[in-house]
């Protein structure tokens, strides 16, 4: 045990001593993870004092290269890349099975909190799609679950974001695997897709109705500047509105600027830019940004001034703009807004900073 001053410093440690409260009500358990609430509980009924933490009692951290999630889903995406295949020779194929496999792995994803970046591991661009198809339907599971939806529901979102692009297997491969901008006529060939994918997956049994309408509707937007239809607002269907975060998350993290490939906070704050336009949900953003940012706290990471700082508390209405630490200095980003996160600090790099 060891008594230590309350403060932000302490959120993921274990309570050493049950806390109760002047009228002796027990206020926070003996073992709790202190989370932020509990320590601005704490400080309000303990101002300037000292609590027990306990120091046996670690928080487990988790390794993307351990997750029992990688081979199922390195698996997963080989059946996927087989199955769209057939689909573009013309051939009969066997939707209940894959849509089973990939249940399967669903469950496993939306119990593993190491799954960003396990399924967002280098690709080649010739395989993009199918990866893209496969992440953009585990996100948009994991953002039903954020949101509380039914497991029911969370396994829909998953075939919807599995086939959302299945269109694009009409489209000419060198234009949605081309890394830079598309000419007009090019970018009309591609917004084809939409329409071929609900020509084709209206024609399967059996198929939820959804599932077609988000390969037409997936890029639709909340203000009607989407396509193809220029949909808006409530005319978009909520599970779909949900299929559009994923997909543009996905996309934008994976994207590459100047041959570098981009880090998931650059998919974190374009999806709060495309908020602001009024492109997207909040209200199914700013839930999915919050998870996304808690994978990092007290993480070391780099800022955009090139400087690295902890992520030590993430706020709840502006999740992207976090308070940091560097050295022993708060930085709360919501007040300094030329800075972001720009990328996880690696190993090696922290050990240099910090010998």
């Amino acid at each position: 045990m060891e008594q230590s001053q309350i403060s932000l410093d302490l959120v993921g440690k274990a309570l050493g001593e049950d806390i109760y409260s002047e009228q002796g009500i027990l206020l926070l358990k003996k073992g709790t993870i202190l989370k932020e609430i509990h320590i601005l509980l704490l400080q309000n009924y303990r101002f300037g004092e000292k609590i027990s933490i306990d120091l046996n009692q670690a928080v487990p951290s988790v390794d993307p290269k351990k997750s029992r999630t990688a081979k199922p889903y390195k698996s997963f995406l080989e059946e996927i890349k087989d199955l769209f295949h057939h689909i573009m020779n013309g051939e009969n194929v066997d939707f209940s099975e894959i849509r089973g496999t990939y249940k399967l792995l669903v469950e496993l994803s939306l119990q593993d909190l190491a799954i960003i970046p396990v399924i967002q591991t280098e690709i080649s661009k010739e395989e993009y799609l199918y990866q893209h198809s496969v992440n953009t339907g585990i996100i948009a599971a994991i953002i039903g679950k954020i949101l509380r939806f039914s497991q029911n529901d969370c396994f829909l979102l998953a075939d919807m974001g599995l086939f959302h692009d299945i269109g694009m297997l009409r489209v000419d491969e060198e234009l949605y695997e081309q890394e830079g901008p598309l000419t007009k006529e090019e970018f009309e060939q591609v917004k084809k897709h939409t329409e071929l994918g609900y020509s084709f997956l209206t024609s399967i049994a059996r198929l939820d109705p959804l599932i077609p309408q988000a390969a037409l509707s997936h890029h639709e937007r909340l203000n009607g500047t989407g396509y193809p239809r220029q949909l808006k607002q409530e005319e978009i269907p909520l599970l779909i509105q949900i299929v559009s975060v994923a997909d543009c998350f996905n996309a934008m993290s994976m994207k590459r600027n100047y041959g570098k490939r981009k880090s998931h906070f650059d998919g974190v704050y374009e999806l709060i830019d495309q908020t602001h336009k009024n492109y997207l949900n909040p209200g199914i953003v700013i839930p999915f940004v919050e998870y996304i940012m808690r994978q990092h706290l007290h993480q070391q990471v780099r800022l955009s001034n090139n400087e690295i700082a902890e992520i030590v508390f993430i706020h709840e209405s502006e999740p992207h703009q976090p308070l940091v630490r560097v050295g022993e200095q708060y930085i709360d980003l919501r007040e300094d807004l030329s800075l972001r996160v720009t990328g996880v600090v690696e190993a090696d790099v922290k050990e240099s900073v910090l010998n």
